[in-house]
């Protein structure tokens, strides 16, 4: 079998030259490029830098965000070392675009950090001196002054089709459609395409991304190029807003365009944060509709016994399966906090479906635990979809196990038995409800294991998120109608 992952075509590049070492590979381009390849190499450089306040951002990101083939990549920059350097070069051969003289707009807003001149944010103290409903307001300011232009902050709409003006100046727009995101989240890969659409639809604004975790929690945007950089303000100010948004609604209601249902809004509240980088993965969650249903969840976290995951569809609709997906989460979280197996934390959560004393109430899942350093995949299916494996091709195998009823289902105690799979490099683990599989087509059929086959099918750079995004908008264009049950989705990509 030949290996086609990256660090195989590298290995097949060193078995037919010896390279110089790598302090001493070349970071600047050979006179003889084609004016194609120059233009590939710009565009790598140019997503290197959009992404440059994620540090843990991989070269398949980097690939994704350039538009390019990860052989396009390495052929330019055969490692990240190479890559950084030549990052480095070119912001030292660029003049400076920031002007040299720019004045100060004399604003002030609320809290008063800073009262004689702009003051470096730090997370805590603004916590401490301003109200959580004013926080927002504070970052604009202090973003502001720093800049010496004017600002606003765009959060995402909870289902991920809008930024929508969280706070600043009413001369920026209220909203910006089609961002590249999951739920409330912009997809860091797909930054440097956006800025560009941005780019052309405000010539006159620069943006500066909200990083969190390698998460993009929302975006500043400057009217024109800032006196200051902002990164480090965006950074502070995306922990102030995470922490704020316990202690407030503004935050949370600014996210959404319309009312949610009761259902909805317990089922939001469930969720992890949609894309999240572990050691020697990534993963990435969605779910349609968010404003409406409430029974699905999915939930992933990582710790020192490896990362779970799990995915779930309860039992009903409205409330009832919002709250009795709740308490399914509760338990299996109950568990793993108090130390417990996998098999331990599926029985905590069938006694706690079977306590709430309904025969009509049952949940399906697939609870799953990943340690990166055996690339070992341990899980329990219980009356849930299968999970199914997709590697670098596209090519899309479905991953048997021991088959388990539904959790809440019956008065005995049941047994669970693990499966083990081991994952390669390059593939991905993709876990969907059945409002995915079972969705209708336009002509009469069922989304099923080919829709996901065609979705992921034209992804050149397979991230989680990029599967995820492709996943759910091949349910969403299938068919006119709106979905009839939850459709939801987690992917762990191997890195």
């Amino acid at each position: 079998m030949v290996d086609s992952s990256a660090a195989g075509y590298l290995r097949r590049q060193m078995s037919e030259h010896v390279p110089a070492p790598a302090q001493s590979l070349p970071t600047k381009p050979p006179s003889t490029f084609r004016s194609d390849a120059l233009a590939s190499r710009e565009r790598i450089l140019a997503a290197a830098e959009a992404l440059g306040g994620d540090r843990g951002m991989s070269m398949v990101e980097i690939a994704a965000a350039a538009g390019v083939g990860r052989s396009t990549l390495y052929r330019h920059f055969a490692t990240r070392e190479v890559l950084q350097r030549a990052m480095q070069e070119r912001a030292d051969a660029l003049p400076s675009s920031v002007p040299a003289q720019v004045a100060t707009l004399p604003f002030r807003a609320p809290g008063q950090l800073g009262r004689d001149r702009p003051l470096a944010l730090e997370v805590t103290h603004i916590l401490d001196e301003v109200p959580p409903h004013l926080v927002p307001d504070q970052l604009v300011a202090e973003a502001r002054r720093a800049a010496g232009v004017a600002v606003a902050l765009y959060v995402v709409d909870i289902d991920g089709s809008h930024l929508l003006r969280l706070a600043g100046s009413e001369e920026f727009p209220d909203h910006l459609a089609d961002p590249p995101a999951l739920g409330p989240e912009i997809v860091p890969e797909g930054l440097p395409a956006f800025q560009d659409r941005l780019h052309q639809r405000l010539p006159g604004c620069t943006c500066q991304p909200l990083w969190l975790r390698g998460r993009v929690t929302g975006l500043l945007l400057c009217m024109g190029t800032p006196m200051t950089a902002l990164e480090d303000i965006a950074k502070q100010g995306a922990a102030a807003l995470e922490l704020a948004n316990d202690y407030t609604d503004f935050i949370e209601a600014a996210r959404r365009r319309k009312p949610t249902t009761p259902a909805a809004e317990i089922q939001q509240n469930l969720f992890p944060p949609r894309i999240v980088r572990i050691q020697g993965a990534q993963l990435a969650g969605g779910l349609l509709p968010s404003y409406e249903v409430g029974g699905d969840w999915f939930d992933f976290v990582d710790n020192r016994d490896g990362a779970w995951l799990a995915i779930a569809d309860t039992a009903g609709t409205g409330p009832t399966a919002a709250g009795l997906g709740a308490a399914a989460l509760g338990a299996l979280r109950a568990a793993r906090r108090s130390g417990h197996t996998l098999e331990q934390a599926l029985l905590a959560m069938h006694e706690t479906v079977q306590k709430l004393g309904n025969p009509d109430f049952y949940v399906s899942a697939l609870v799953a635990r990943w340690r990166p350093a055996t690339q070992t995949l341990t899980w329990v299916n219980c009356g849930h979809p299968p999970a199914y494996i997709a590697d670098a091709e596209g090519n899309l195998s479905e991953l048997h196990s021991p088959p388990h009823p539904v959790l809440g289902t019956h008065d005995h105690e049941p047994t669970f038995t693990a499966t083990e799979h081991q994952l390669r490099s390059d593939e991905r683990l993709i876990l969907v409800t059945d409002g995915i599989s079972e969705r209708r087509t336009e002509d009469g059929g069922h989304f099923g294991v080919d829709g996901i086959r065609r979705a992921i099918a034209g992804i050149e750079n397979p991230t989680a998120a990029a599967t995820a995004m492709a996943v759910l908008q091949a349910v969403t264009d299938c068919w006119h109608q709106p979905l009839e049950d939850d459709g939801t989705i987690a992917v762990l990509a191997i890195t």
